[in-house]
């Protein structure tokens, strides 16, 4: 298993990724304003931004606009083998 970035889950994307670009100067390595999902590059380390929605969509989990309830961050890691990893 190996660590790859870290996801913040965000409910103002194209905010997110125009602060990101502009502000901070983050390399885009996927993604654009309006694409919902990027991926950014800073100091050997990458940083993903996925409208929060969207995520809660991806995973089957119901979305919920109340922010204190919510997941925020996700930590992506690669693996050979997803089955592997899913305990039943």
């Amino acid at each position: 298993m190996e660590f790859t970035h870290t996801r913040l889950l965000v409910d103002n994307y194209k905010e997110c990724f125009l602060f990101y670009r502009d502000v901070l100067g983050f390399n885009v390595t996927w993604g654009d304003e309006n694409s919902n999902y990027a991926d950014f590059k800073f100091n050997g380390a990458t940083l993903g931004i996925f409208e929060r929605k969207q995520m809660n969509e991806a995973v089957g989990n119901k979305y919920s606009g109340d922010i204190e309830k919510a997941d925020r961050t996700a930590l992506i890691f690669k693996v050979k083998n997803v089955e592997r990893h899913i305990k039943k």
